[in-house]
């Protein structure tokens, strides 16, 4: 049997979510083995092809892929485990954001992305009957393709700043996402603003896409002094140590400022004949 028949098989006859099942079609497209016999598989040739990519993130999946995928045929189960590595952004200022989502058309999913932290298919997929009180129930997403509204990746109730609520309980149905609408339209959009002169004059042309106005909603709340673990069930991750180590951002000036000033007794020390020194650290 060749891997893209058994693959066919298994993703369908497993209990996989809409968007698992795209991707691990997508990631076993990308090892390039779909016309091999699955007889041919095991983990050295998994790991030659996979260790030739150079982002650890898709290494790390690859290698999840190929372990779910084949572990019915008792192979790739020893292939590596892999530590995500954070993505660090090089995110604009909070007014110069701001700015950027005024001038797109999906402003309500944005703002839903950057004061709320919700991923694009889950801001997709937001509606007024979502909202008890301020709070948002965030239980759907869509898909990258905009054919499926499935379950979120985290499910959680979070709470929205009173002015967001109110725009999500002002919504009309035309503001609802439509069926067959890819959520990728939000990206391509703030990519497509980047290009702007205005925008390009502000920031010197720095791409932005919805996903990193979730990180600068964890850091901004960290700077701000808030509690990890309310950053963490606003940003509806089960361990804080996720939340810490990937969303938030710590840039290099950052590491500078954090060091300790210099010690008072050496500049008051600076200059003087080394024989004093020695007297006074003697005594």
């Amino acid at each position: 049997m060749l891997v893209k028949e058994f693959i066919e098989q298994v993703i369908e006859s497993r209990a996989y979510k809409y968007s698992t099942k795209q991707t691990n079609y997508r990631d076993i497209r990308r090892l390039g083995i779909l016309d091999l016999d699955i007889s041919e598989i095991n983990s050295g040739l998994i790991m030659s092809i996979v260790e030739k990519v150079p982002n650890q993130n898709s290494r790390k999946r690859l290698y999840i892929t190929a372990r779910s995928i084949f572990k019915d045929l008792g192979v790739c189960q020893d292939l590596p485990y892999l530590e995500g590595v954070g993505k660090i952004y090089d995110i604009p200022n909070q007014e110069d954001l701001e700015w950027i989502i005024s001038k797109s058309k999906y402003r309500l999913q944005l703002l839903l992305c950057m004061y709320a932290g919700l991923r694009v298919g889950e801001a997709c997929a937001v509606t007024p009957d979502k909202l008890e009180g301020n709070y948002l129930d965030v239980n759907q997403a869509w898909s990258q393709d905009g054919l499926h509204l499935g379950s979120p990746k985290t499910y959680g109730k979070i709470l929205l700043p009173e002015w967001l609520a109110d725009e999500v309980r002002n919504m009309s149905e035309s503001d609802h996402w439509q069926y067959g609408k890819p959520t990728k339209d939000v990206t391509n959009s703030c990519f497509k603003l980047s290009r702007n002169q205005e925008w390009v004059k502000r920031t010197g042309g720095k791409r932005i896409n919805p996903h990193m106005l979730r990180h600068w909603y964890a850091t901004d709340m960290i700077k701000r002094g808030v509690n990890p673990e309310v950053v963490r069930r606003q940003m509806r991750h089960k361990n804080v140590s996720v939340t810490l180590r990937i969303y938030t951002q710590v840039k290099s000036e950052e590491l500078e400022q954090s060091l300790p000033t210099r010690p008072t007794f050496l500049s008051q020390n600076e200059g003087l004949p080394e024989n004093v020194l020695m007297f006074r650290y003697r005594h």
